[in-house]
């Protein structure tokens, strides 16, 4: 009986994960939220529906698949109660929380919309400052004890004034040792986190996601 339910979670398993990559690679949002849900109802983990899912299925659908998968992960993660999410947060046994937003000068919001996306599906608490955001915005949240990661995120070059501001107020601090910072983006570079002294960089959302989860663990 055992062995016939875990073969039957299996098979669900597979079921939908191939009904995910199926729907981000045909751009049929209805079906990608549908099978989204069904995947979280039957217990499949976000990690699972996220990495053997959805991100399979981009490499047929490309950027729109991109904005799709992110606007459906967002919602059906906001479905989840404020009881479950809590207890989401509470297993993943994470330290703190995660400030995130794109410079100011730069109001570009898809590639930090689907990393927080990613992130809440983990479990991560996550703030998001949204487009446009002063250097010493980030500084600010950065004095608060429970913030332990700030990610900054640009597409263009032209910001990176910005960016250095940002980071120099943040690592200049009193916090520099309590605090991470991660630059993602189009235009984010190994040469610029040197340059700045971040303490890392990003060339994807999932890639962000993974540093920041071994740094909330640690």
């Amino acid at each position: 009986m055992e062995k016939a339910i875990i073969d039957k979670k299996i098979k669900d398993r597979v079921y939908y994960i191939k009904k995910i990559v199926e729907s981000v690679e045909s751009l049929d949002f209805y079906s990608m939220k549908m099978a989204i849900k069904q995947a979280m109802e039957a217990g499949v983990p976000i990690t699972d529906i996220i990495k053997q899912g959805v991100l399979i299925g981009l490499k047929e659908s490309g950027e729109m698949g991109l904005i799709l998968a992110a606007e459906a992960l967002e919602g059906e993660l906001m479905s989840i109660d404020e009881n479950e999410r809590r207890k989401i947060e509470e297993s993943c046994n994470y330290s703190g929380k995660v400030v995130i937003g794109t410079i100011q000068g730069d109001i570009h919001n898809l590639g930090k919309s689907i990393m927080i996306a990613i992130m809440k599906s983990y479990g991560m608490n996550v703030i998001d400052l949204g487009v446009d955001v002063r250097p010493e915005r980030f500084e600010e949240l950065a004095r608060e004890n429970d913030v332990k990661v700030i990610g900054i995120s640009y597409l263009f070059s032209s910001v990176e004034p910005a960016i250095k501001r940002a980071v120099s107020l943040i690592k200049n601090g009193k916090f520099a040792n309590r605090v991470k910072v991660i630059l993602g983006g189009a235009a984010a570079s190994r040469e610029m986190m040197h340059e700045t002294h971040a303490d890392a960089f990003a060339e994807d959302a999932l890639q962000g996601v993974e540093i920041i989860d071994k740094w909330l663990k640690s």
